[in-house]
């Protein structure tokens, strides 16, 4: 592994576990301003801190692997097949979620999840190595994709979080 692929993974993880924190002191001062946490409520907070811990685990997993000696064609395949199967339970999970909780899907939503099978998939292919030899290219995109939607998901979102219930 490059310095510059260890470098660019390492501030990834930095970046998400960020993230997390600043998530959870959103979700502090909702309980702070005397909101309630609702089903929907308990959906986002814990995309919010699983997808962001899951990016920063996966961030360091290829820098473990080399630590561990491990040769760079089976540190990318390896790091794939587990950032896929991660974000394939993340989809499928978060998908239930939603639907349970909130029924019908706007486009915005649509449009995020194909865009992340996609993603997915880039993963997958990266396992086997097609159409391209393994590498770090399409792992550093599919972190990067997902702290990107679950930061774009929490902006979209904050409002809920720092919105007052109406008195009764």
């Amino acid at each position: 592994m490059t310095p510059a692929e260890s470098d660019f993974l390492l501030r990834l993880a930095a970046l998400s576990l960020s993230f997390v924190g600043f998530s959870a002191v959103v979700v502090t001062l909702r309980g702070a301003l005397g909101g309630k946490l609702s089903d929907r409520h308990l959906r986002l907070v814990r995309l919010y801190m699983e997808g962001g811990l899951a990016v920063t685990a996966l961030g360091l997993v290829p820098t473990l692997l080399n630590l561990l000696l491990v040769p760079e064609s089976v540190t990318w395949r390896v790091s794939s097949a587990i950032a896929a199967l991660i974000f394939t339970f993340v989809l499928v999970t978060q998908f239930r979620r939603r639907r349970a909780v909130e029924g019908q899907f706007p486009p915005w939503v649509v449009i995020i999840f194909a865009i992340s099978i996609v993603v997915v998939l880039g993963l997958w292919l990266n396992v086997v190595g097609v159409p391209f030899q393994s590498g770090v290219g399409p792992y550093a995109v599919a972190l990067t994709w997902a702290l990107g939607v679950f930061g774009f998901i929490f902006v979209r979102t904050m409002e809920i979080f720092l919105h007052r219930e109406p008195p009764a």
